[in-house]
């Protein structure tokens, strides 16, 4: 695509950077400027990338959550859930946890659908497909698998569940529980090295145009 005056001072103009019709317009069209184009490409852009961090950053959230949830309940140590419990007869803890599991899930997913990759397919057809294969266990405790993979839950249901049933679906022998931890984390990791990637790149682009323009315009002298 040739850069036309038009479009250099219209991405001026909204930039704040002053208008030269003639050499920055020359420099950019040259043959040899890739680099300098798509620096100025990137720019017109910068809008549309801000939100797509954005968009990334709420699906890493969510993916933390969930792996933290799935820890909770699958930790092992003296001081776990299903072992203060055992000790106190209550189960509002484990119920507390396995509702924001259920909700971090949910939002999981829906930021997968907002995240459109081919990994993110990839990942959210494995959370509902996960979900789907222990719907009846699941059901057991009052949590509904719909057909579109998102989970629900019979809060009643729920508190009467029995605490050995708790344990058998969402505890640390739970394949269940361990694969949604497993599949948060490699989500969470997923973005975290995308976010990078476009961290490092938007920084190269920034600093080769903010170059060009500081020795041609020479703003700080």
């Amino acid at each position: 695509m040739r850069i036309t005056t038009q479009m250099l001072n219209e991405t001026a103009r909204k930039t704040g950077l002053p208008v030269n019709n003639s050499s920055l317009l020359n420099y950019v069209n040259k043959k040899d400027n890739n680099s300098l184009l798509g620096s100025l490409q990137n720019s017109m852009t910068q809008k549309s990338d801000i939100a797509k961090k954005k968009s990334y950053e709420k699906l890493e959230d969510a993916a933390d959550s969930l792996e933290e949830a799935a820890k909770a309940l699958t930790n092992e140590k003296g001081d776990s859930l299903f072992a203060k419990a055992k000790e106190s007869g209550s189960t509002a803890e484990i119920i507390k946890t396995v509702k924001a599991l259920i909700e971090q899930y949910n939002e999981t997913r829906k930021q997968l659908d907002n995240n459109t990759s081919t990994i993110n397919m990839c990942y959210n057809q494995m959370l509902k497909s996960l979900a789907s294969k222990n719907s009846e266990e699941l059901e057991k405790l009052g949590i509904s698998v719909e057909k579109d993979g998102t989970m629900s839950f019979d809060e009643d249901k729920l508190k009467d569940a029995t605490l050995e049933d708790l344990e058998t679906v969402f505890g640390a022998k739970s394949e269940f529980a361990q694969k949604l931890q497993y599949l948060a984390s490699n989500v969470s990791d997923s973005v975290t090295a995308e976010l990078e990637s476009m961290g490092n790149q938007y920084g190269q682009d920034a600093n080769s145009f903010s170059s060009y323009i500081s020795n041609k315009y020479n703003f700080w002298s």
